[in-house]
């Protein structure tokens, strides 16, 4: 009970760090040159031209998503999404030669936001389900470029983390 407390405490001190925009995003240039922390710091970089309402279109999912898979599954799903989709995209774009897209910003919280709909796709809950399919759907249309197959891949990685969760 404790450590649900701690982990949503957590979940909003990121939200509000990510609100004040401080951090800049990752590239896949720079995380092949060693700077591998900005897969994590990244995370709190959100896109303009709204970076606000998407901080807060986030917040609004994750807690919702908080409520149905937990605290724990959903930081999981999080973390796996939003990493695990970047470190992929990044991989594909060096083995497409696709340089240009290499040093191009890749702002996190929109993956934080597709791991988060996955995770809340796995959910017995309707309105859970209905909110991750309909946000899955949503961030399509802004997934097709290098980065942007970021989205269904975090999509996908938060479901199977948050249902690897679900099984323990």
């Amino acid at each position: 009970m404790r450590r649900d407390r701690v982990l949503v405490a957590l979940a909003g001190g990121y939200f509000a760090v990510a609100a004040v925009g401080v951090v800049a995003p990752a590239t896949a240039e720079a995380v092949a040159h060693g700077r591998v922390w900005l897969l994590l710091t990244s995370a709190l970089a959100a896109q303009p031209p709204l970076p606000l309402a998407q901080v807060g279109l986030t917040a609004a999912v994750a807690a919702l998503a908080i409520r149905r898979v937990g605290a724990g599954a959903w930081w999981r799903a999080a973390l796996v999404g939003h990493v695990g989709s970047a470190l992929v995209a990044y991989a594909l774009m060096l083995l497409a030669g696709a340089e240009a897209a290499t040093r191009e910003p890749d702002y996190g919280v929109s993956c934080v936001l597709g791991a988060t709909l996955g995770a809340l796709m796995t959910t017995h809950d309707r309105l859970g389900r209905a909110v991750g399919v309909v946000g899955a759907v949503a961030l399509l249309p802004v997934s097709l470029s290098w980065l942007g197959i970021e989205h269904p891949l975090a999509v996908v990685l938060g479901a199977l983390s948050a249902r690897a969760a679900a099984t323990r």
